[in-house]
């Protein structure tokens, strides 16, 4: 371990060493960086040393148990053999070994000639860093961590936390007077961690002792499903807001992400105001190992039902359950509206014993007895003692958790038992009052009522968000039980049949509205923002539907949700999940052999990979998409595969290379007569005419691309096209009528909340001030883009900016300046693989050197 360790931090990997009493097969977790930096990326590694792991050709590490854990865990885990008698280190992929066998093995063979030592350190960290980016790839999309600031939402001491002073006292004096500031508070569900900490974080003494923030992150690692579970990556983002970081200078890149939130975390440490990170809910290390702070300055609270690993430098606090005076004073202050008086003390201690004295299952038998007028304590303590199936729910059995969930449940009017496990038919559990009236069959107004009745008793609670409702997830997974238990088979995957089929219709319709079609004078989305915003809301569940009917074999309905996320992903940035989408909808398809699916999602995966750059790869998906549309006579599709294409080909091989695909593209497009289709045609035939020269050509089919995308009210794509005869003009020098065109670009990027298609408008903006004379104003505008693109990392367009830059020093005659703009220009070019910006770069570097 510490040969091992020594190596990995001598070459500035960042390591932390799990201790053994909790053993997944993983003895360190080491946290990739790149010129000093975190990539955001990590592995874990298991390490062996001994004779009995030496073989005649090599080393082996046995599987024994781990078979799940190396195959299934969240980061990819490394195995690593030291020999005692050479004191040299081997290693092996073993997430790579074992997904790749059929049936589970016994060992794992470690080959001799992988020896790992300062000379093939490096050839290993780059294995590693690849291999974590390939398995993060292949993982469902990020799920957003639950984040926000306890200085700004919360004030003052609460009043409904009872007990635990010790524990409280205790936590606030590690945070605030100790170097080691680092704690994880462990114990089973419903023992009350996640109540501890928001109580400790308020406290006068923690606030003021991290002035720079105090931040709660729930991680939902015990959510039912593990692809649903909180990581890092998604915790980035708004992380950094409440570090007060602009969500406009947030990078899209999770890498970036992760080097500016350290980087954020030193500038803080350095400053002298610390923050205090309360990360709830976390099931495994991995999820938060990248987000834990290198400073000592800076404080860290993590809640977990297991113990994980031990941390270097955490001070561990397992929470037991309440003692018998703080579960009685729990017990009387829930029961507050009922006179307990009359009750023998004796009762209560007898009644929060049965409840293990865990804060959650106290809160439940109170409601129960408010709930029931005809009950009594001595009839709710006879069925608890009689409860013969108390299954534990967690590791550390909550038994009497569930005993509560279980009475609680009886205890329910009968009409209201089967709506209750009806929930867990949707896929989180989260659910807005109509979906809930889907699951339950029954009509909204109704389905109001009930949950307002469920929610009175404490089996599921108001979510902040109008007409929604939220499950604890330990409720969440016992409703899930009882599905499966007291419903057929036939009658969940129904019921699960008619959510998707509802999901779907709903995301459809939000999609129509992104991409223009006029809605309905009864339509739930009467604007763009409407849609946006239903699908921020919604956009877990749809993924879950859509991952969850895959799974059931209902591919019909797994890829018409998928494929109404692709625009939404699209328009909100995350380009990797617009492609996770896609390729879901395209194996659906495929399974279900729709060949006119499959054009379609090979044409949206083509699209996204032309976003993200990765022009081989979009041309081979869009020229598959072409060849199954000819084969099978869908025009339609064919032609929205030319189109794609000729923008790839565009892109990659240059305007004189797309026109032609372009052109045909056009024709094809006029045979189907679909306005659409034959605006985005005429739109990028137009783009490349621009490129190639041909301005009045350019001109002319923008002009008729806007006339037709007015018509079909796209505005996104009217933007575009408005944008680029903006481009056009300038390129002629009538700069009036540039103006003009950019003026309605913005306004209808605006409209959609477009912000790439605004700053892409920034620039070209910025080079028609620039080509006018009016420096000033070219530099703001090109400013402004470039501070985008720099951060959402778009190599390509952060190069043209600083083009553009280098035109306006060199026009101000700064030829120094200048230079500089074009260097980093070719610099960025280079690193995009565009040749065509590297011309451009080199002939404006030889009219700055004549």
């Amino acid at each position: 371990m510490n040969a091992l360790r020594t190596l990995l931090e001598d070459h500035d990997q960042i390591v932390q060493e799990i201790d053994g009493g909790n053993d997944y097969g993983e003895d360190l977790f080491v946290m990739l960086t790149k010129n000093g930096h975190r990539t955001g990326m990590s592995v874990a590694i298991q390490v062996k040393s001994g004779a009995k792991y030496k073989r005649a050709n090599g080393y082996a590490i046995p599987v024994e148990e781990h078979f799940d854990d190396w195959t299934k865990s969240l980061l990819p885990v490394f195995g690593v053999v030291f020999d005692i008698e050479s004191k040299r280190l081997y290693w092996v992929n073993l997430s790579a070994y074992l997904k790749g066998v059929l049936t589970p093995k016994s060992w794992v063979s470690v080959d001799a000639d992988n020896e790992l030592d300062g000379a093939t350190i490096g050839d290993f960290i780059d294995v590693a860093q690849e291999y974590a980016e390939e398995n993060h790839s292949r993982t469902p999309r990020e799920i957003p961590a639950q984040v926000f600031s306890v200085s700004e939402t919360w004030s003052a001491s609460p009043d409904w936390f009872i007990g635990r002073v010790a524990q409280c006292e205790e936590i606030a004096k590690i945070l605030t007077t100790t170097s080691r500031r680092k704690i994880l508070i462990s114990g089973i569900a419903g023992v009350g961690k996640t109540s501890l900490v928001h109580r400790v974080v308020r406290e006068p003494s923690v606030q003021d002792a991290y002035s720079g923030a105090v931040v709660f992150l729930d991680m939902f690692g015990f959510s039912g499903d593990r692809r649903t579970m909180g990581r890092a990556g998604a915790a980035y983002a708004p992380l950094l807001t409440a570090l007060g970081i602009p969500s406009s200078s947030v990078p899209a890149g999770i890498g970036s992400q992760a080097v500016i939130y350290h980087k954020r975390l030193d500038e803080l440490a350095d400053l002298d105001t610390p923050v205090l990170l309360a990360l709830d809910n976390v099931a495994e290390i991995s999820q938060i190992a990248e987000l834990l702070p290198k400073s000592p300055k800076h404080g860290v609270v993590i809640t977990s039902r297991t113990q994980l690993g031990v941390i270097d430098g955490i001070e561990n606090i397992h929470l037991q359950a309440m003692s018998g005076m703080e579960a009685r004073a729990l017990l009387s202050a829930n029961l507050a509206s009922k006179n307990t008086s009359f009750i023998e003390p004796q009762k209560i201690d007898t009644l929060c014993t049965l409840c293990g004295r865990l804060p959650l299952a106290v809160k439940i038998a109170a409601a129960i007895l408010k709930g029931d007028l005809d009950l009594d304590i001595d009839e709710l303590i006879e069925e608890l003692e009689e409860e013969g199936n108390r299954l534990d729910v967690l590791q550390y059995g909550d038994t009497a958790v569930r005993a509560a969930l279980e009475v609680s449940y009886r205890h329910l009017d009968d009409d209201l038992k089967e709506p209750f496990f009806r929930l867990s038919v949707n896929p989180g559990s989260e659910i807005s009052t109509e979906i809930a009236g889907v699951v339950m069959e029954v009509a909204p107004l109704k389905a109001r009522g009930l949950m307002r009745r469920l929610s009175e008793s404490n089996l599921v609670s108001r979510s902040p968000v109008p007409a929604r409702w939220v499950m604890h997830d330990l409720v969440y997974l016992f409703s899930s039980e009882k599905a499966k238990e007291l419903m057929s088979a036939s009658r969940w995957l129904a019921c699960f049949t008619e959510l998707a089929n509802c999901y779907y219709y709903a995301a459809d319709e939000s999609n129509d509205r992104l991409r223009g079609v006029t809605p309905s004078a009864r339509g739930r989305f009467q604007t763009a923002a409407d849609s946006l915003r239903w699908f921020d809301i919604e956009c877990e569940n749809l993924v879950g539907t859509a991952q969850r009917a895959s799974d059931l074999g209902l591919h019909e309905d797994a890829y018409f949700i998928s494929m109404n996320l692709v625009l939404y992903f699209d328009m909100r940035g995350r380009v990797a999940d617009a492609l996770q989408s896609a390729v879901l909808a395209h194996d659906s398809a495929r399974v279900s052999k729709d060949a006119e699916q499959q054009v379609r999602a090979l044409n949206n995966i083509g699209l996204t990979l032309t976003t993200q750059r990765k022009f081989k790869e979009a041309i081979q998906q869009l020229t598959k998409a072409q060849v199954i549309a000819e084969r099978i006579g869908f025009f339609d599709g064919g032609c929205d595969a030319a189109i794609g294409l000729g923008a790839a080909v565009r892109q990659y091989r240059g305007p004189a290379a797309a026109i032609p695909l372009l052109r045909q593209a056009l024709h094809l497009a006029e045979q189907t007569g679909r306005k659409n289709s034959i605006a985005t045609a005429l739109t990028n035939l137009g783009s490349a005419y621009r490129e190639s020269g041909q301005l009045g050509n350019a001109a002319k089919v923008l002009e008729k691309s806007i006339s037709l995308h007015q018509m079909t009210g796209d505005l996104r794509k009217e933007a575009s096209a408005h944008g680029g005869l903006g481009a056009v003009y300038s390129n002629m020098g009538k700069y009036e009528l540039a103006l003009g065109a950019f003026e309605k670009s913005f306004d209808a990027y605006e409209s959609v909340q477009d912000k790439f298609g605004i700053h892409l408008g920034f620039m070209n903006l910025g080079a028609t001030y620039c080509a006018a004379g009016n420096l000033g104003k070219a530099r703001r505008c090109l400013e402004r883009a470039r501070a985008y693109f720099s951060k959402t990392e778009n190599s390509y367009y952060e190069a043209s900016v600083l083009a553009n830059l280098g035109r306006v020093e060199h026009a101000a005659g700064d030829l120094k300046k200048a230079r500089q703009f074009y260097t980093r220009a070719r610099d960025l070019y280079a690193a995009a693989a565009a040749p065509d910006g590297l011309q451009v770069i080199d002939h404006y570097l030889r009219n700055l050197d004549a």
